[in-house]
Formats: C-alpha cells, structure tokens, sequence
C-alpha cells in the first residue's frame, strides 16, 4: 500500500523542467523529514515509473543528492540509495538571507500560507471522526524539546505537512511542502519560544479533533500570521541596523514631516501627469481622427512619454475611454519593472468590467481627481495599487478617463527610511483604513482598527489619507 510521504514525494512530475523538479522534489522531501534519515528509496526503475521520468533523468538527480550529502548508496545485499538527512542544507536563516525578500513578498507569502494552513486546518475538522490524530498530535509537541534551530526546523514544518496531509489532499500537501521548503529557515531566523510554538500546535489539534473548522482554521492562520509577522520585523531591523551605522539626527518632527512631502510629491505628480495625458485626449479630439485604434496609439505614447518622467513613483498611466470616444480599448503604459521597462499594458476586457471598477467612483461630475483607496487590480495590472483618476470631457460629453496608478509596496519602500525612525505601529492608512505602509509587521497589509493603536493622528493635506504614530516603547527614541 502506497503511503502519503510516498504519495507527496514519488508522485508523477509535470510535463515541463522535469530533470530539475525531480531533484527539486526529492530535496525538499529530505530537508523537511517527509523521506526520513536512514529510510530507503525505492529502486531506480521503480521510483522513476513512479515520479514518469527517464531512468538517465532520475539517476542524474540521485547523483546531485548524493552530492550534497542528503543521499548515501549501500552496496551488497540490502544495498540500495538510502536517505542521509542533513540540516546543513536548510539552516539558511542567516539574517542577511531575508534581503532576498521584499517586505511585500514576504506579506504575500504570508496571506498564502495562512490560506494553505488554515484551508488544511479546516478540511481535517471536517474529516476528524474518520482520522487518526496521533501522530499529528505527537508532531505538535516535538517541537518543544527540539535542541537546536535545526531541529527546530524540521519538527515546525514536520508538523505544518502534517497537518496539510490530515486534510487528505496530495495536492495542498505538496503545496505546504514547497512552502516550508521556502519559509522554514526564514521563521526560524526570528525564533520564537519553542513551548508557546508547541502550544499553539496542540491548540490547533484539539480544535480538529472537536471537529471545529472555523476554530481550527482561525488558529491556524493566527500561527502562521505571528510567525510571519516574526519574519517581516526582523527584515525591517536588519535594514534599520544597517541604516544606523550612518549616524544624524532623526527627530519624530522631521520624519513626520517627510512623510507629508512624500505624499504630496505623490499627489502632484500623479495630478500632472493626468493632466498631460487629459492635454493629449483634446489634442486627439481636435485632429483628423481615423475612428479606429490608431486614434488611441498618439494618446498611449504620450501616456508612455509622461509616464517616462514618473517612475518609480507612478507605476502606470494612460486613457480608458467612453463608448463615446470611438475605439474600444485602452492607451494605457505600466512598468512592471522600472523605468527600463515601459510597456503597453493589454487588457482582456471579457474579464476587466471597468464600469464597476474598484478605483472608479461613483461621480465625476466635479471634474476633480478622484483618488481610489487600496486595492487588488485583478485582471488588470494584478498589483495592489492606488488609483489617481479624472474624467475627460469633451464639452459636456464625458469621452473617458485619464488616471494614474502608484504601487503600493512603492509606497513602502519609499517610506521606510522614515518610518524606520519612528516609533514602533506607526501606521499611513487610506480612507477605507487600509494600511498603506507601517514600520510593524503584523500590520503589513492589514486593516487598521482603533483597538490596536495607541499614538496620535495626523491627517495629510494633500490625500484623504492619515499617519498613525506609534508611542515608544521603553528603549525607543525618537532619535
């Protein structure tokens, strides 16, 4: 009978990079303890059946393990590939590592893997009248009287698997487990104590074993988003201690005041950059129009143009126009990847309904720049952004939209030399009191709520935004 760490690590490979996702597979397996030290591989000809690959392919893998010392092959009789569990190769929590990841890769990261551990946590509640929780409650333990980070390590994500496999599907296991092989050592580069993590373990046990989905799967993202949450304060620190190897006077007063001409640099340049692109609407309007797309080409090159001169603060720029304009589509110029980057930006309109669009509100009869708050551009650009929006007229006839986009994790980046020297939770939140951009982990990407805040308000002049600043906490200064 086949087992589900043979399920999870044996199972046929994709159709494409097979030669290195088997290596890839079997690692991962290894490192987290789903193939256990000392365990048997099956034979070459049958594990290569059963992962579909080529028997060349699946020894040219088995070579590169036995490489990095994760693989070990006994001659003779009994001989075989035999599993060297190494914690060398995953002891990759070296602080400086986390300088791979963006604050907002790591905020993502952490909202997918709270969805994968509390989906798994809820599936196996629903299950638990025909599961057998032992060994899930043993591995909610073990972590306690693990003896090192490594250790650590491998019984944390032995249990995240775990419990991913208690859910039943093979599918969200090998998920949880490209996860752990991901963000294991991360978490364990900002340890927390090892009881409270076997606590919350067992906490998350005893609701699926009282069969309680929605507790199971509240404590489960709750674990995940506090380990996480570990994870993006320790990435600030070490950006603010490299910072603060370059001393100077850093008053509240004057970061506060930063903050403000950021926002109002922001404003500006989003407020003029719609306004050149309103200019080439009406110059378009008043020339020869040939009434199909080449009459949206001249305003997308001015769009590029403008947009050319704003990055990295706009991520994008353009003209959504009216049926009444003409031509169908969108004159519309994104920079996925900086100034080197400008791009048409192609819309599938059977999937974008602009009509009800988050960012378009419900009025443009004042003829202002409307500003949207935070949101997911979903078949569109498919970042979070903010949008800057007006609407152009032609008389009294509304022909379209100029608007301007600006990348939220831009924000942040932007903002974190300032924030970093601000008082711990201090918060800029937008007008649906989403925060914006924070020197606090656990408010990355969150929602803010007064209960959680101590500090005083500012409100900006130049976006219905506010700044919520922290109140220092005891060896904190303002410096």
């Amino acid at each position: 009978m086949t087992t589900w760490r043979e399920q999870l690590a044996f199972a046929p490979l994709a159709t494409f990079d097979r030669g290195e996702e088997v290596g890839r597979r079997l690692k991962y397996a290894i490192e987290l303890g789903v193939l256990e030290d000392g365990s048997q591989l099956p034979s070459e000809s049958e594990l290569a059946a059963k992962m579909g690959v080529s028997t060349l392919t699946l020894r040219a893998a088995l070579a590169e393990l036995r490489g990095r010392g994760l693989l070990e092959t006994r001659r003779g009789k009994g001989g075989g590939s035999f599993v060297k569990a190494s914690t060398g190769d995953i002891i990759k929590a070296e602080r400086e590592s986390l300088m791979a990841y963006s604050l907002d890769d790591l905020r993502d990261i952490r909202e997918y893997w709270a969805f994968l551990a509390g989906s798994a946590a809820a599936s196996a509640a629903e299950r638990s009248g025909r599961l057998s929780l032992g060994r899930l409650a043993s591995m909610a333990v073990k972590i306690a009287s693990s003896e090192d980070s490594a250790q650590a390590i491998r019984d944390d994500s032995r249990f995240h698997i775990e419990l991913a496999a208690s859910s039943g599907s093979v599918r969200l296991t090998r998920e949880e487990m490209a996860m752990q092989a991901e963000v294991g050592p991360l978490i364990w580069a900002a340890p927390a104590e090892n009881g409270n993590a076997a606590a919350e373990h067992v906490a998350i046990v005893e609701a699926i074993r009282s069969g309680d989905g929605m507790l199971a799967r509240a404590l489960a993202e709750e674990h995940v988003r506090s380990d996480m949450n570990r994870v993006l304060d320790l990435r600030m620190s070490v950006d603010a201690s490299r910072e603060e190897s370059f001393p100077g006077p850093r008053k509240e007063e004057r970061e506060v005041a930063s903050i403000e001409s950021f926002t109002e640099l922001l404003a500006d340049t989003a407020s003029s950059s719609i306004r050149s692109i309103e200019h080439a609407v009406h110059v378009q309007l008043g020339s020869q129009r040939q009434g199909d797309s080449s009459d949206l080409d001249a305003i997308y090159d001015a769009s590029r143009r403008t947009l050319a001169g704003a990055v990295p603060l706009l991520y994008g720029a353009g003209f959504l126009p009216d049926v009444s304009f003409g031509p169908a589509g969108a004159a519309w110029c994104h920079a996925p990847a900086g100034p080197q980057s400008l791009q048409r930006l192609v819309i599938d309109w059977d999937l974008y309904e602009g009509g009800t669009a988050t960012w378009r509100p419900e009025d443009y009869g004042d003829r202002a720049v409307h500003i949207s708050h935070a949101y997911l551009d979903a078949n569109g650009s498919n970042e979070n952004i903010v949008t800057f929006s007006k609407a152009v007229f032609s008389g009294e006839q509304m022909v379209g939209i100029a608007a301007a986009d600006v990348l939220v994790r831009g924000i942040q980046g932007q903002l974190e030399p300032h924030l970093r020297a601000l008082p711990p939770n201090t918060c800029l939140v937008d007008q649906n009191d989403v925060i914006i951009a924070t020197n606090t982990g656990r408010f990355m990407g969150g929602i803010y709520s007064p209960a959680q805040y101590a500090g005083k308000q500012l409100d900006l002049h130049a976006m219905p935004w506010r700044l919520f600043v922290g109140i220092p906490t005891a060896g904190t200064t303002g410096e």
